[in-house]
């Protein structure tokens, strides 16, 4: 007889790495099951399973996950994090997925408690009835503080063999990956740019000001780069903070974005999204020498236009006082940009 295969939700972090071996231990077939994410921060997930030995699926959250951010149908958590209405919709797409794989049931790695919004006993529950799945989701970690589940009532799962771990510590947890010898997780904590201060005013500002039809999960992706200005209700500028930002900001150019970048000296690279013009253009040459290695002193930048090469040189002396809002961004490296070659 085949082995009983599991679907399980596999973020990159610990906590779901050690729920799929605690099954591959009693003998099943898990597949993984990873949903990217533009507001993810962790990324390492095929290193975890080919550590584990399982087979990855992946599959895009996609523009319909915009659409829940803007409008969670429970509301947000302390920041921009719906995290009911995330993890219906996470559950949902594995249902799917789990019939395309022939799989029986789903399993994370959900300690109960750990997470207020989303990970209470009452909350757990509601979340699977609503995305379909009740009964059906196994939390191998806590699963002994929690309702049987059909996986444990068929036998196809030894509920003793199971945990009750709950809340916030980790002690138990990086006792376990020591013990299986797991080393390509990442960190515990974090997980979800959703749940940052700074990264959910960045997020609140692109959609007050960018209309949904028009609202890309690549515009989401850009706000985990560089330092934000939001200069008026259509126009905000985007600068490097480092040479690989800098780069970012170039691969990102398209229709409604356009570069300004220096040509004879060190210094930010501008991603400038909104409308072409003399006032946008003055405003992304002070910011540029602002944030230069050497302020005031001078260069030349440029920028394409209708197909056309422009330069200009910089206009020194604009105060960052002069601009409506910075957004807050991420703590970088002090000091001014990585050094980048002019070219």
């Amino acid at each position: 007889m085949p082995p009983i295969r599991a679907l399980g939700l596999v973020s990159g972090g610990l906590d779901s790495a050690l729920a799929a071996r605690m099954l591959i231990d009693q003998g099943l077939e898990v597949v993984g099951l990873h949903l990217q994410s533009p507001t993810a921060c962790r990324s390492d997930v095929r290193a975890v399973a080919q550590e584990l030995g399982i087979r990855l699926e992946v599959r895009d959250k996609g523009e319909a996950y915009l659409r829940l951010l803007r409008e969670p149908r429970r509301g947000y958590g302390r920041n921009m994090n719906p995290c009911i209405d995330c993890r219906v919709f996470m559950f949902g797409i594995a249902r799917g997925v789990m019939e395309e794989v022939d799989a029986r049931f789903v399993f994370t790695g959900e300690v109960a408690g750990q997470r207020p919004m989303s990970q209470g006993k009452a909350t757990l529950a509601l979340i699977d009835r609503d995305a379909g799945l009740e009964g059906l989701v196994l939390r191998p970690l806590s699963a002994r503080l929690l309702p049987e589940t059909l996986p444990e009532r068929l036998g196809w799962v030894d509920r003793s063999r199971l945990l009750d771990l709950h809340g916030r510590g980790r002690g138990a947890q990086l006792d376990m990956a020591q013990r299986y010898g797991l080393s390509q997780h990442e960190s515990p904590g974090g997980g979800c740019l959703l749940t940052d201060a700074r990264f959910s005013v960045k997020l609140r500002d692109l959609f007050d000001h960018t209309p949904a039809d028009r609202t890309s999960v690549e515009d989401v992706e850009l706000l985990r780069v560089g330092r934000h200005f939001r200069i008026d209700p259509s126009l905000k500028i985007v600068l490097g903070r480092s040479a690989a930002e800098n780069a970012r900001l170039r691969a990102l150019e398209r229709e409604g974005r356009w570069l300004v970048e220096p040509i004879d000296f060190n210094g930010p690279v501008a991603l400038v999204c909104g409308p072409r013009g003399e006032a946008a253009l003055e405003q992304v040459m002070g910011l540029i020498d602002a944030y230069s290695r050497e302020p005031g002193t001078g260069g030349r930048v440029r920028w394409v236009e209708d197909g056309r090469a422009h330069t200009r040189a910089l206009s020194p002396g604009v105060s960052l006082g002069d601009f409506p809002q910075r957004l807050p961004v991420a703590p970088s490296p002090p000091g001014p940009p990585e050094p980048v070659t002019p070219s």
